[in-house]
């Protein structure tokens, strides 16, 4: 079967402008619901939906009581982001389990926008309420494609015909900050409402939004000045930085400028300034609100991680990239779980790569390291940090399942990232299976459907001699980094078998740290840990003691290390990392439960105190010493084995290594 990659096929349009206006997609990003995930994968879900998303409203009074609900006009965090944030979030993890108690609760959040309508076009509890309102856009074009509810196409109508009116005199950058960084949210919905209509005023009034975008094309390449951040968007700031992902790829599709097709490669790329002064193995980067370094405790926000995602699904359906949906997995298997607490109970607003300790005392953070608000930061509970977290996070697996399967320009199916699942859509429908990400098996079983269809498989650009089957006979020019087509007459009972390599790869940070990696895993040191359960805390913007939270079965957790964890991994004359992998066993429902880990690596290291290493830092307990410069000097040690495992499979963690030269 013929290959295509159908990232080059989307860049292959930039210079052909068609007749419309308007670049395609090449790939559709399909409505919530149509993608269910099954087996640990909806377990996580499930955890949400037993947790925190389905107890929010009780949990958190700016979302319960939110304006957007009551109309009491409480105002503050009452009319803003984070009853939207949550709704949004709620309605997506209800169709992705196909929950009839979570739907009827996304609908009333639903009807109370749509109500909320003026007669001049304006909607919510607040007037030229840009940004807040651009979150609400993207729950009812949910909503709208799950149901077919009449009422929203004219909705948006009006508001975009009342905001086309307006912006002379109010225009994006009256809002806020927030909303000039993140107008791409809004674009997106508004080429979508260009799509069910076909009228050119939309696709004018989105070249409109643009021109009032910040510059992310720019900025992902060469950075901005420090003194204008404020006023030109606040790029820096970790959680627009990651929003701001997705509007040069909408931007491209209305002017098809090469810079904007490659601004998400500027933006990632291993010699850009971007990751080489804040990249991470997880392929996130770390910012304390605003971008810090690369330093192994500085943290990256829950509420990055979930617009992360959210970003990539928008990059891969405009190119087609195997490459972005590399960094999907990614993110979702090893920043997203390493955030969340394995009961479904509890967030951390920041995640730090070493992080063996999470006790409630000081950050000493650059950037909110001393303000009462971040006590507590890295501790999982409901409360963590500011609330736009908490409120946020609600969407990240729901929308990462969603992105799972896309359809194809040809009416086919498009196997984003790979995960137990179950696709309905364009005619077919197909289970899935397997090992992975644990292991390298991925089982594609044909339930139902008939036809001449089009599979395109992401091959992983790690996938070294990668395998792909069809009912057992190999396919031919299978390589990594693309999408591999299979077009044929698909029957029920056919299927499709994927075999990745997982080699163990090791990269090096900060003052040459090592992070181990196997598949789309990032692995860190197995530690034993003590935990402190705590029902009685302070909640952020409250300076009183609180004990709703435990009472509601919702505590905070204080962890602390049972088991050193001061290793320095042995590198051989080579150059290479030994390595043993276990079986991968998935008989755990949860394996990101500590304890449960599906598969672990055995590795060679020494006990090494060099530069501090092993010891939490003077004056900042709650953060470790960095890993002392590498390779570390002999040490009299002899070598010993340990333990790691996948990273989101960890409570408390040390991801990045020291390293010690063999024999020393």
């Amino acid at each position: 079967m013929k290959q295509i990659p159908l990232a080059l096929v989307a860049v292959a349009l930039v210079a052909a402008c068609p007749a419309d206006g308007i670049r395609p997609c090449a790939l559709d990003v399909l409505p919530v619901g149509k993608v269910r995930p099954t087996g640990w994968l909806r377990t996580q879900l499930e955890l949400q939906r037993d947790g925190i998303t389905g107890h929010a409203e009780e949990l958190y009074d700016d979302i319960g009581n939110s304006d957007w609900l009551t109309g009491a006009h409480r105002g503050k965090q009452y009319e803003w982001e984070r009853g939207p944030y949550y709704a949004k979030g709620l309605l997506s993890l209800a169709f992705a389990l196909d929950d009839a108690t979570l739907k009827a609760r996304a609908k009333r959040w639903v009807d109370a926008i749509l109500a909320s309508q003026l007669p001049d076009g304006d909607f919510g509890p607040k007037r030229h309420s840009w940004w807040a309102n651009m979150i609400s856009l993207w729950l009812l074009r949910d909503w709208a494609e799950a149901t077919g509810d009449a009422r929203v196409v004219p909705f948006l109508e009006r508001y975009f015909a009342f905001q086309r009116r307006e912006f002379g005199k109010f225009p994006i950058a009256g809002d806020s900050m927030w909303a000039v960084a993140r107008t791409g949210d809004e674009m997106d919905v508004v080429l979508w409402l260009y799509g069910k209509t076909g009228k050119d005023e939309w696709l004018e009034f989105a070249r409109a939004l643009s021109k009032q975008s910040a510059d992310w094309s720019t900025y992902y390449r060469r950075g901005g000045d420090p003194g204008r951040e404020k006023s030109t968007g606040y790029r820096c700031h970790i959680v627009n930085f990651m929003q701001g992902l997705k509007t040069p790829a909408l931007q491209w599709r209305l002017d098809g400028d090469p810079l904007k097709a490659g601004a998400y490669e500027a933006a990632f790329a291993s010699d850009g300034w971007v990751m080489r002064t804040c990249g991470r193995p997880d392929r996130m980067v770390n910012g304390t609100e605003p971008l810090t370094d690369r330093s192994a405790t500085q943290g990256t926000e829950l509420c990055a991680i979930a617009e992360r995602i959210l970003s990539c699904q928008s990059v891969i359906s405009v190119f087609g990239s195997a490459a972005v949906a590399d960094d999907l997995e990614t993110v979702a298997y090893n920043a997203l779980p390493g955030t969340l607490a394995p009961d479904g109970k509890g967030i951390r607003y920041y995640c730090l790569l070493n992080q063996p300790s999470c006790e409630d005392k000081l950050l000493l953070f650059a950037n909110n390291g001393d303000r009462k608000e971040m006590v507590g930061a890295i501790c999982p509970g409901p409360h963590s940090g500011f609330g736009c977290c908490r409120s946020n996070f609600h969407l990240a697996w729901p929308k990462f399942a969603q992105t799972m399967w896309m359809g194809t320009s040809d009416g086919g199916l498009a196997a984003v990232a790979y995960g137990p699942c179950r696709v309905s859509a364009n005619g077919l429908e197909i289970e899935e299976g397997g090992d992975y990400p644990f292991g390298g098996n991925v089982t594609l079983t044909v339930r139902g459907g008939a036809g001449r269809k089009t599979l395109a498989l992401r091959i992983p650009a790690w996938a070294t001699g990668a395998e792909v089957k069809v009912n057992g006979v190999a396919e031919a020019d299978v390589k990594p980094g693309t999408f591999h087509r299979v077009v044929r007459d698909w029957r029920a009972g056919d299927v499709v078998t994927l075999e990745f390599p997982l080699d163990v790869r090791a990269s090096f940070w900060h003052q040459d740290a090592v992070a181990v990696m196997r598949g789309p895993l990032l692995y860190a040191l197995k530690m034993a840990c003590a935990d402190s359960v705590v029902d009685r805390y302070k909640v952020p913007y409250e300076n009183e003691w609180i004990e709703k939270g435990g009472k509601l079965g919702f505590p905070r957790h204080e962890l602390k290390p049972a088991s050193p964890w001061g290793y320095a991994l042995v590198r051989g004359a080579d150059g290479d990392f030994a390595c043993e992998t276990s079986p991968v066993s998935l008989g755990e429902k949860n394996p990101f439960r500590p304890g449960c880990a599906p598969v672990t690596l055995r590795m060679k290291a020494v006990p090494t105190e060099f530069g501090g290493w092993g010891y939490m830092r003077e004056g900042a307990s709650a953060r470790a010493v960095d890993p002392p410069p590498s390779p570390v000097p002999a040490v009299a040690a002899s070598p010993v084995t340990v333990e790691l495992v996948p990273f989101g499979s960890t409570q408390i963690r040390i991801s990045l290594f020291p390293w010690a030269r063999e024999g020393l």
